[in-house]
C-alpha cells in the first residue's frame, strides 16, 4: 500500500486541466440556445451511448455499490441494478422524448397538464438536480478523502471540482458535456473493472476470495436492507421514476434520429450495468482484505471503493483512476447544470418573467441560471449522511412526478386536478413517514410515527404508504376535475405519434413545436415500427437476463 503521492497529484491536475480545456474549446460550436441546451439534436450513436453512460455513471454509483457490497456482499449491486430490468423499457421510452420535440420535461408538463404543472415540474426538477448533484459531490468527496487518507478533505474536493465543471459547462453547454463524456465513457469502463484483477491477485484469486469471505456474501440478496422485497420494490420504482429524471429529455432526444436515442439510452446504460460488477466485487475484495489483515477497519462502509483504489493500484495509476472518476463526475454534473439552466431560463424566466426574451438573451440567462444547480448541490452534499441515503431520497422524490408522466401518456383522462392531488398527498405522506419525518420527530418527540419508515432499508414500507394513495388520488382527481381541451390533447398525442422526419404532418395539423433540431428520419423507425419496438425490447430483456446470469456465474467461480 502506498500513499497518494506527487505523481498521482500531477496526473490528476494534468488530466482535469485537459478535460476542462476540451470542454471549454466547444464554446465555438454554441451559437444558439438550441445548441446550448440540446446540441442541435445532431449527436450520433457513439456520442449518444457515451452521453448516456457518462451522465448516468458517477462516483455515487461505485461508492454506494462497493459500500453496500462491503457490508452485505454481492447483493449491494442492487443499488444500481434496481434499474436492470427497467433498461429494456428504455428502448421503447426513448423515441417518445425525441418525438415530443421538447427541450425540457417541464415543456411536457405544460403541454399535457397546463402551465401550473409546468411550473411545478420546473421547480421540482431543479430540486431533483440539486439533490442528485449533492449525491454526486458527496460521493466524490468520500472517495477523495479515502484515497488521499485525508490529505484532500471532503469539502475541498467538492468545492474544487465544482469550480472546474461549472467553468466548461457554463461556456460550452451540452456540446461540451457530450464531447467530454465521449472520452470519459471509455475510461469509466476501464477504471470500473481495473481494481478487480489487482484485488483478486491480492487475495489469492476467486478461491481466496471465497476462503476469506463467508458464503452468504455471495448471495444475490441480503437478510436485511437489500431483501428480495426491497429489490422488487426498488426495481418497480425505477421504472416509474426514470421518465421523470429532468436530464432524461436531453439523453434521449439530442440524437440525429430516434434510433440514436434508443441505442444510446439503452446500451449506454447496459454498459453501466456491466461496470457495476466491478464495483460490487471491489466491495467484496476490500472485505477480504480486511478479513486477511491487509487493511484495517474502514469505519464508514462507503470508504470501501476509495480504500480499494489506494490499496490496490500503484502510484500514477491511482492518480489516473481518481482523475477519471472526477472527470466523469464533472461531465455528469455539467449535464445536470445545463438541463437545470434550461428549466430555470425557459420554463420560469421566459415563461413568466420575460416572455419577449430573444434567443441571445435566453442563452445568456441560461448560462447564468445554471449556476444555481451546483450551488444548491454543494449545500445538499454537506447535509446528507451518505450516498445510499441520498439515492433513496432521490428515488422517492422523482417517483412523485414519474407517476403522472406515465399516466399522462397512457391514460387520456389524466388531468391537472389528478396530478396535483397525487403530488400533494404523496409529498405529505413521504415528508411525515420518510426521511424528513426523522427530522420532524426531533421537534415533536411525542409522535413516534414521524419518520417511522425513514431508513433506506425500509423503502418497501415507505413506498407502500405513499404510492397507492398517490394512484388513488390521481384517478379520483382526474375523474372529478376538468379535463384538458380536446384539441390540445389531440395535438399532444399527435406529437408523440409522429416520427422524426415527418414534421410536415405536424405543420399541417397546426401543432406547435418547441424545437426541431435535426429532422433526419431513420428508415427502420418509419417502415418497421412494430418490429423495432418489440424486437428491440426483447433483445434488451435478453441482455438484462444475460448480465444477471453472468453476475451469478462470477459469484460461483472458486466456491
Amino acid at each position: 500500500m502506498h500513499k497518494f503521492g506527487a505523481v498521482d497529484l500531477v496526473v490528476v491536475v494534468v488530466y482535469l486541466a485537459a478535460m476542462a480545456a476540451l470542454g471549454i474549446a466547444q464554446t465555438v460550436k454554441v451559437k444558439t440556445s438550441g445548441d446550448y441546451f440540446a446540441g442541435g439534436r445532431k449527436f450520433g450513436k457513439w456520442l449518444m451511448v457515451m452521453h448516456a453512460l457518462g451522465t448516468g455513471t458517477h462516483a455515487d454509483d461505485p461508492v454506494g455499490v462497493a459500500g453496500a457490497s462491503y457490508k452485505w456482499g454481492i447483493s449491494g449491486i442492487w443499488y444500481t441494478y434496481a434499474y436492470l430490468f427497467a433498461t429494456p423499457f428504455y428502448w421503447i421510452i426513448a423515441p417518445f422524448f425525441r418525438r415530443s420535440r421538447y427541450i425540457t420535461t417541464a415543456d411536457f408538463f405544460e403541454a399535457r397538464f397546463g402551465p401550473g404543472l409546468g411550473l411545478l415540474y420546473a421547480i421540482v426538477g431543479v430540486l431533483i438536480f440539486s439533490i442528485n448533484s449533492g449525491i454526486l459531490l458527496k460521493g466524490t468527496g468520500t472517495i477523495a478523502e479515502s484515497v488521499t487518507q485525508g490529505r484532500i478533505p471532503e469539502w475541498a474536493a467538492i468545492l474544487a471540482m465544482t469550480v472546474v465543471f461549472v467553468g466548461y459547462g457554463f461556456a460550452g453547454g451540452l456540446v461540451a458535456t457530450v464531447v467530454t463524456e465521449s472520452v470519459q465513457g471509455v475510461l469509466i469502463v476501464v477504471m470500473s473493472l481495473l481494481l478487480v484483477p489487482f484485488g483478486l491477485a491480492a487475495v489469492g484469486g476467486f478461491s481466496g476470495l471465497h476462503a476469506l469471505v463467508s458464503a452468504d456474501k455471495f448471495s444475490l440478496h441480503a437478510p436485511a436492507e437489500i431483501t428480495i422485497l426491497w429489490i422488487v420494490v426498488a426495481s418497480f420504482m425505477s421504472l416509474i421514476h426514470i421518465v421523470s429524471h429532468p436530464h432524461i429529455m436531453e439523453v434521449c432526444s439530442t440524437g440525429k434520429t430516434e434510433w440514436e436515442g434508443r441505442v444510446g439510452f439503452t446500451y449506454g446504460n447496459f454498459i453501466k450495468r456491466f461496470c457495476a460488477m466491478g464495483w460490487a466485487f471491489t466491495g467484496l475484495i476490500v472485505l477480504a482484505l480486511v478479513a486477511s489483515g491487509q487493511v484495517s477497519s474502514l469505519g464508514e462502509r462507503e470508504n470501501a471503493f476509495g480504500v480499494g483504489i489506494r490499496v490496490l493500484l500503484p502510484q500514477g495509476m491511482t492518480g489516473l483512476m481518481f482523475a477519471a472518476i472526477l472527470a466523469a463526475q464533472m461531465s455528469t454534473l455539467s449535464a445536470f447544470m445545463v438541463a437545470g439552466s434550461a428549466l430555470l431560463s425557459r420554463n420560469i424566466y421566459a415563461r413568466y418573467l420575460r416572455p419577449q426574451a430573444g434567443d441571445r438573451e435566453l442563452l445568456l440567462v441560461g448560462r447564468l441560471a445554471g449556476l444555481a444547480i451546483p450551488l444548491l448541490g454543494v449545500a445538499f452534499a454537506f447535509t446528507i449522511e451518505g450516498v445510499a441515503e441520498g439515492l433513496t431520497i432521490f428515488w422517492a422524490v422523482a417517483s412523485f412526478t414519474g407517476l403522472f408522466i406515465w399516466a399522462g401518456v397512457l391514460w387520456r383522462r389524466t388531468n391537472a386536478t389528478g396530478a396535483w392531488a397525487s403530488f400533494a398527498i404523496m409529498t405529505v405522506v413521504w415528508l411525515l413517514l420518510g426521511p424528513m419525518g426523522i427530522r420532524l420527530h426531533s421537534l415533536f418527540p411525542g409522535y413516534d410515527w414521524l419518520g417511522i419508515f425513514g431508513d433506506k432499508a425500509q423503502l418497501p414500507q415507505l413506498v407502500a404508504c405513499y404510492l397507492p394513495v398517490g394512484v388513488v388520488a390521481l384517478v379520483l382527481g382526474s375523474l372529478v376535475g376538468k379535463g384538458l381541451d380536446p384539441k390540445a390533447l389531440d395535438q399532444f398525442y399527435l406529437l408523440l405519434k409522429t416520427p422524426v422526419g415527418q414534421e410536415h404532418k405536424l405543420e399541417e395539423a397546426g401543432v406547435k413545436v418547441v424545437y426541431h433540431g435535426s429532422t433526419e428520419a431513420h428508415p427502420w423507425e418509419t417502415k418497421h415500427p412494430v418490429a423495432v419496438n418489440v424486437g428491440g425490447f426483447l433483445v434488451g430483456l435478453a441482455f438484462a437476463l444475460a448480465i444477471l446470469g453472468l453476475l451469478w456465474l462470477l459469484t460461483r467461480i472458486g466456491a
